[in-house]
């Protein structure tokens, strides 16, 4: 599926948030890893806002058990911002309920959204009652259909699981089930640019065939990276901010709440 930009001019730096694993219940005092989930996403909104995105990505566990209550609450606060929201879904979520409340986002397959000089493709990596990612083979075809589909310019790929080990076991037994055969369609696809996704709880960067791979931080509790098991960062809650130039260029950082 694809949707035309809510923008309009000339092609300028695309200012992105992606913000990531929030982990929100249905009971707002829920906790998640001793920390507040629905407190640490609004205060991490706020600090999203005040960088001022064109738009807010939003890659996967938005909720923690895939609850009514929890999508309201959450896509509530996300239409405050006024910004468009992105959303793809993770193993946490319930894609069927999490659709009614985030309207752009890959539900009936790949979603192509062309912002600027930019495609941004969503995916969506998850099968139900199962932790770790998959594409099938008609999956497959589908994102190769969509990424040859595509005009000018350059693309971000975003999904929920990571594509590459990075490097936390305690993660990593549960990436992405056969990575080649996803990077097999990637490289057929000049336009990539930048791949991203979260499920990692923390910042995790690098480079591949001229291509940034980056994994994203949560919104409540993050792991210190290259932990053999989810072990708290004191560095606390965070998202990732990326500014994608008309050139294909991409930079990226981390937004902290502390």
């Amino acid at each position: 599926m694809t949707s035309s930009s809510p923008f309009v001019g000339e092609s300028t730096t695309l200012r992105i948030i992606q913000i990531s694993d929030c982990h929100v219940s249905a009971d707002p005092d829920a906790l998640y890893r001793g920390q507040s989930s629905d407190a640490n996403f609004q205060k991490i909104l706020h600090l999203a806002r005040r960088w001022k995105p064109a738009l807010i990505l939003l890659t996967g566990d938005v909720s923690e058990d895939g609850s009514e209550e929890s999508y309201e609450r959450t896509s509530g606060l996300l239409a405050q911002t006024g910004l468009p929201v992105l959303a793809l879904p993770g193993n946490h979520d319930d894609v069927e309920v999490m659709s009614r409340y985030f309207r752009l986002g890959p539900w009936h397959g790949p979603y192509v959204m062309e912002v600027e000089n930019w495609q941004l493709v969503l995916l969506d990596s998850t099968e139900p009652d199962r932790v770790s990612g998959c594409f099938s083979a008609s999956y497959l075809e589908r994102i190769q259909t969509s990424l040859h589909d595509q005009g000018k310019g350059h693309t971000l790929v975003a999904l929920h699981h990571q594509p590459v080990p990075v490097g936390a076991p305690w993660i990593d037994r549960y990436m992405l089930e056969s990575p080649a055969r996803f990077f097999e369609v990637i490289d057929q696809s000049p336009r990539v640019r930048c791949i991203s996704w979260g499920h990692v709880h923390h910042d995790f960067q690098v480079q591949r065939k001229g291509v940034t791979l980056l994994g994203a931080p949560s919104t409540v509790a993050n792991s210190i990276p290259g932990a053999q098991r989810f072990t708290l960062d004191p560095a606390g809650p965070a998202c990732r901010w990326l500014e994608l130039s008309a050139r294909g260029e991409v930079n990226t950082g981390l937004l902290y709440l502390s």
